[in-house]
């Protein structure tokens, strides 16, 4: 049985995604946020080890593609995952890392 055709309009919206989580650190916050839920930017930046302004700046990033949400609670800003789909980017990279093996 063939595949179904992919709808290009799905296939654009994917690339776009790609395009927004394909850098490091971008994948290391969604694989945070992904356990963790929702953080703020001084707790992302210590589970993360890196500084402040590339974290913001991957963070609006990731914000701005819509892959990520926030809201705002006095002074912080709280970010969790919008796109949840997005963490199985992150599934198939730790079967890539173990060459393949689902275990």
């Amino acid at each position: 049985m063939t595949p179904r055709k992919i709808h290009l309009e799905v296939l654009e919206d994917a690339a776009r995604v790609l395009r927004a989580v394909a850098h490091p650190l971008r994948l290391r916050l969604l694989e945070i946020l992904g356990h963790a839920g929702e953080k703020n930017v001084t707790s992302l930046c210590e589970a993360s080890g890196a500084p402040q302004p590339a974290v913001s700046q991957q963070l609006a990033r990731l914000r701005h593609e819509g892959v990520l949400a926030a809201r705002r609670d006095g002074s912080q800003v709280f970010y969790r995952v919008a796109r949840p789909e997005v963490l199985g980017l992150l599934e198939c990279v730790r079967r890539t890392a173990r060459g393949g093996r689902s275990s």
